[in-house]
């Protein structure tokens, strides 16, 4: 699947070692983008390459958990493909207070 596959480390050796791991699917960042790509605010989860490795230090994750809050009450009562957004906010949530627990960064890794 294309994407961006997000996992926890602190090096790039540990990032590619990494086997758990949130995947932020082409799509669904091609549908936000259209919502939400001349917002600012959400810059960090939306301008991420695709094609490389984007870290998202552990001093910048609360700014990431504040967008998947946001994206999270956007789509609290909405089905369908907006369940897939949701879904992997949730997850993305709960792997950024995993890394700040571990006092670790984000790699965002594109396919």
């Amino acid at each position: 699947m294309c994407g961006i596959d997000f996992v926890i480390a602190v090096t790039d050796r540990e990032a590619t070692k990494a086997e758990e791991y949130v995947h932020f699917d082409v799509k669904l960042q091609q549908y936000l983008l259209k919502e939400f790509g001349k917002d600012r605010a959400f810059d960090l989860l939306l301008n991420l390459n695709l094609y490389g490795t984007d870290i998202i230090y552990t001093k910048d994750i609360p700014k990431l958990i504040k967008i998947c809050d946001k994206l999270f009450e956007k789509y609290a009562s909405v089905y369908g493909p907006q369940q897939e957004i949701r879904n992997f906010v949730k997850e993305l949530k709960n792997m950024c207070e995993e890394a700040l627990k571990l006092k670790k960064h984000l790699y965002a890794i594109g396919e």
